[in-house]
């Protein structure tokens, strides 16, 4: 038997068990960091199929490695797990997590014997905190020769790029005062919020196409016959360049700082500290990926397209080189984040996309494994296009 046709059959004989991992993980959605049971529930099975696991990397709890062979050109795929509040499981991440333990098991069924290592690393919390921050940080892919990993969507896109951004919180700080009987003597700080923006919306003509700025109001008070003392609100900001991005996180701060001298209220300033890279798809793994779904009988086409999100797979495509393509489930318009994705993302046609992705990214990592010269184009191509010299 080849090492493809090993591959292949051992996809179609763990089917049946990773769509009921997959399932399960549909059906008690988690959020980002208590991910218990999805975290147990994978590396059970990965600890039955023969991989080493390794459980709590880099300090996260849900957080696992997972890895076979010990010497050669070292493959990673990454799983995502966390759920969305109240929607679920409405960014498809069950299907992620288990396209990556399928192309780790079936790559591992096909280097039995030769030289070569798979993982898959268990990348938490990708909804809010970023826990690949954290495991990049941590050195956790500082060892890895190529990342791959995917995102089911409504549209096809396998040299996917994503916006850098970082996150903060203006709390604004001022003096109550009864909202009728002595207004004067209060400094409102819902009304810096409320300038914050309005300077926000004004500077939005004046910033580049690609960048957003988009927030909330957390705090707000908490009478309206109280001026308020306090008042917050969250914003992120993106780019797609970083550079760039510091320039509008400057003007987004002026705008904060402005509002708090007119409204004569006080600006604490925090940000999040898990800033989001801008997404480097490997071109040479991303064409090899392709041409490995092409292989593996994918047949959805969709004519529609999406726009660019943040993913923290950026910050690892700066570290090693990575893909993160956007595969369609479906060749309809269902916009994700919603409860219609969520319902999307437990059908039998989504199920068979998760299997044919993962199949696909097995033979990817399988072609860079038994060719040296692949090898050396992926480490030429990380290098032009990030500066840095792959592992």
């Amino acid at each position: 038997m080849t090492d493809y046709a090993a591959l292949q059959q051992k996809v179609e004989e763990e089917k049946n068990k990773l769509v009921e991992i997959a399932r399960a993980i549909h059906s008690r959605p988690e959020l980002g960091g208590q991910e218990f049971f999805a975290a147990e529930l994978i590396t059970g099975y990965l600890e039955e199929k023969g991989f080493k696991v390794w459980r709590g990397l880099g300090g996260l709890k849900t957080a696992f490695m997972a890895s076979y062979g010990d010497a050669g050109y070292h493959v990673g795929f990454c799983s995502e797990y966390d759920a969305l509040p109240d929607i679920g499981h409405g960014c498809g991440h069950n299907l992620i997590a288990v396209a990556g333990v399928a192309a780790g098991v079936a790559l591992a069924a096909a280097i039995k014997d030769q030289p070569g290592r798979v993982s898959i690393i268990g990348t938490p919390d990708e909804e809010d905190h970023g826990g690949k921050v954290d495991l990049v940080r941590a050195g956790v892919f500082d060892d890895i020769d190529a990342a791959m990993m995917f995102h089911p969507g409504c549209s096809n896109n396998f040299h996917v790029e994503s916006l850098a951004c970082r996150d903060f919180r203006f709390i604004f700080h001022g003096r109550s005062a009864h909202a009728s009987s002595e207004p004067w003597e209060g400094q409102n700080a819902l009304d810096a919020v409320i300038q914050t923006f309005n300077g926000i919306n004004a500077l939005r003509q004046h910033i580049k196409d690609d960048a957003r700025v988009h927030g909330i109001i957390s705090e707000g008070g908490l009478a309206p016959n109280v001026v308020p003392d306090r008042a917050a609100a969250d914003f992120i900001i993106r780019s797609r360049d970083s550079g760039y991005l510091n320039e509008v996180v400057e003007k987004v701060i002026a705008c904060a700082r402005g509002a708090a001298t007119i409204t004569g209220t006080t600006l604490e300033l925090v940000e999040s500290g898990y800033p989001y890279d801008a997404m480097i798809s490997n071109r040479v793994m991303a064409d090899l990926f392709a041409e490995s779904l092409k292989e593996s009988g994918y047949a959805v086409d969709s004519p529609h397209q999406e726009g660019r999100g943040s993913i923290d797979m950026g910050n690892v495509s700066l570290v090693t080189p990575a893909i993160h393509p956007l595969v369609a489930i479906t060749d309809q318009w269902v916009p994700g984040h919603t409860h219609e994705f969520t319902a999307l993302c437990n059908t039998d046609e989504a199920y068979e996309v998760m299997l044919t992705v993962g199949q696909a990214m097995a033979i990817t990592g399988l072609k860079a494994i038994k060719d040296p010269g692949l090898q050396a184009k992926i480490k030429k191509e990380f290098k032009r296009q990030t500066g840095n010299q792959a592992n």
